[in-house]
């Protein structure tokens, strides 16, 4: 049927005919005769377009070539060489000859000489001429005494010749603001069967040249790639800042393997010779529960909290009461998102009347502190309390273990560190040697513990004093890795259990939540899918067989039965020294009803079941005898 158009499709869910017409030409009405085809799909040329997405992304703007009325290169930057089809040759005798020619240039600009032309390589296809010319269709005209059809320019995202002049008519004249007016353009095929034919016809509309109309731009991927090919293995600097503690100059020299968390650089281990990871984090722990460990925690967030209305404004952020906390006591308190989910944990510490000191978890430190402020600036107003974000100012270090105590009171000595003057979450102010200290007797480990506090600029010489001081005593230092394990082994819930999904209910601390006052996420935590006992809750699990071992992530299932997305998830994992064997915690539908139950964790990446014991999540000393002690 040469020299006819489409003029019309029939069938309404699919393509069942076309009506063919004689087609008189560019600009011209067609013909009334027509013959009606019977067909189930309409393909559409979207020209010959050469691929010149890379050159484009080097900055080279395309040209119109009218005689093949299809984009081609235009500049090309020094050190580039386009051929073939690329460079705007179709035959395939010309994209020989530009392949060879511009690979010659290519190889001379590397510095070596091109080999000599092989004649027998550049084969004549029959029937293929040496030039194309081609008379483009942008639209087709309505059909003799017909109007209104739609002319599709854009199959994937419906946008119609029309669409176009009326972007043309509403000012959207630039293709870059007739692309975003219409969407042409935008869906999976980027525009290779629609951009030249629009482009077209804004020139026409304008009354202008093709050239002179412009391209979009050509931004990477040329083809879809998965996000995984995108993201890749993490490897090198990223563009984002490091952070590093005051300490940071000991650990490396000393042996620290870092790792990152969040910004910060922190150190996850510090192996002996020839030790692995397991090895060391099992040896740090047992170190710990023993005689005692230190570990930097320069890196939680610290924001210093001070007005007269303090008290009041923790009492409606935090999900316990503030108001009756004393001056030289610390509290442990949870803050909800509006929606009653848990945002973050961390201490508290009244410092003086109007003077608090709250820290954070490391990664919730900036979202806290913004959060803050929104409710002093926005929500209330009228509140006198002053927010400073003094996360780099201090540099900590916690001291935990059962001769914790004893190392601490050999270095500092105007602190009174007897049980009754220097209880358990107390505050006191001291100095060790000529350093000033705060100290905090709070514990993450389960064990007799304390986080000393002091100026950035003295954190270095903080840590060494209380690293010779400890050798006497048996306290080494340790890493995030047995700093995890310990806090599992006691059941405190971290970064894996506060994943934004988490209410106080499923983390088993549903007394916290005050019953008296109002507080941030009071009013939506008790939204009926958020009490639902059926819920995934907090619980200890451990391999049915004692020597088996579990891996956070697994999927946690009724016992044979693993279709669907089961009933939880394994979310933290350790070896636990104290009790010789692998120990979890995780979020399982029903919780501690289901306490003694075995169910099956199943990690399908690895092809892996094994059964679990649902136990208490406190696996070592559940009564608090050794913090308290």
């Amino acid at each position: 049927h040469l020299g006819c158009a489409i003029a019309a499709r029939k069938g309404a869910n699919h393509v069942k005919a076309v009506d063919v017409m004689k087609f008189a030409g560019q600009g011209m009405s067609c013909s009334a005769a027509m013959a009606r085809l019977p067909c189930d799909l309409v393909a559409v040329s979207g020209g010959w377009t050469p691929t010149l997405h890379l050159l484009g992304q080097r900055g080279s703007k395309p040209t119109f070539d009218e005689s093949s009325s299809m984009l081609v290169p235009g500049a090309i930057p020094q050190g580039y060489f386009v051929a073939g089809g690329a460079a705007g040759f179709l035959p395939t005798g010309e994209c020989a000859e530009s392949g060879f020619e511009q690979g010659c240039a290519a190889a001379k600009a590397c510095g070596h000489s091109p080999a000599a032309r092989d004649d027998s390589l550049f084969i004549e296809v029959p029937g293929e001429g040496s030039s194309i010319n081609v008379e483009p269709v942008w639209v087709i005209p309505d059909p003799a005494g017909a109007g209104g059809a739609k002319k599709f320019v854009d199959l994937q995202n419906d946008v119609k010749a029309e669409d176009i002049e009326l972007a043309h008519r509403e000012g959207y004249r630039s293709v870059e603001h007739m692309k975003r007016y219409t969407t042409l353009g935008m869906a999976t095929d980027q525009g290779k069967t629609a951009n030249v034919n629009a482009l077209a016809i804004m020139a026409s509309l304008r009354g202008e040249p093709i050239d002179a109309v412009g391209t979009t731009v050509y931004r990477p991927p040329y083809s879809p790639l998965a996000i995984g090919t995108l993201a890749g293995p993490e490897t090198g600097q990223h563009f984002r800042p490091t952070r590093r503690s005051p300490m940071h100059d000991w650990h490396v020299p000393n042996g620290a393997v870092l790792t990152a968390a969040g910004l910060w650089l922190r150190p996850r281990y510090y192996p002996d010779e020839g030790e692995t990871l397991e090895a060391a984090y099992i040896r740090e722990t047992a170190a710990v529960r023993q005689s005692g460990g230190l570990v930097d925690v320069s890196s939680l967030g610290k924001i210093d909290v001070q007005g007269p209305d303090v008290a009041e404004f923790l009492n409606r952020v935090y999900v316990n009461g503030w108001k009756t906390l004393k001056v030289g006591m610390a509290r442990y308190g949870v803050m909800l998102r509006p929606d009653g989910i848990v945002f973050d944990d961390g201490t508290t510490s009244r410092i003086s009347e109007h003077h608090y000191f709250m820290t954070t978890t490391t990664a919730g430190a900036g979202a806290v502190m913004t959060f803050l402020e929104y409710l002093l600036q926005v929500a209330w107003p009228d509140l006198k309390v002053h927010l400073t974000s003094v996360t780099s100012q201090w540099a900590a270090a916690a001291v935990a273990g059962p001769r914790s105590r004893e190392l601490l009171r050999r270095l500092i000595g105007d602190i009174d560190f007897d049980n009754d003057d220097f209880p358990f979450m107390g505050v006191r102010h001291g100095h060790l040697g000529e350093i000033p200290v705060r100290l905090l007797r709070i514990s993450f480990s389960g064990e007799m513990a304390y986080e000393v506090y002091t100026a950035a600029d003295y954190g270095r010489q903080l840590w060494q004093t209380l690293v010779d001081g400890g050798r006497e005593f048996d306290i080494g230092v340790y890493g995030t890795e047995a700093l995890g394990a310990l806090r599992i082994e006691k059941g405190h819930v971290a970064g894996p259990e506060l994943d934004g999904r988490t209410t106080l209910a499923d983390l088993g601390m549903s007394r916290m939540g005050s019953t008296k006052k109002p507080f941030i996420g009071s009013a939506l935590m008790g939204r009926e899918g958020l009490v639902d006992t059926s819920r995934p809750q907090l619980v200890g699990l451990e391999p049915a067989d004692a020597k088996g071992k579990l891996r956070a992530g697994a999927i946690l299932c009724e016992s044979g039965d693993h279709q669907g997305h089961g009933i939880g998830f394994v979310s933290s994992v350790t070896y636990s020294p104290e009790l010789k064997k692998h120990i979890g915690l995780g979020l399982v539908g029903g919780g501690m009803k289901r306490q003694g139950e075995v169910i099956d964790a199943v990690f399908p990446m690895r092809d892996e079941v094994i059964g679990v014991r649902i136990r208490s999540p406190h696996f070592v000393d559940p009564e608090g005898k050794r913090m308290n002690a």
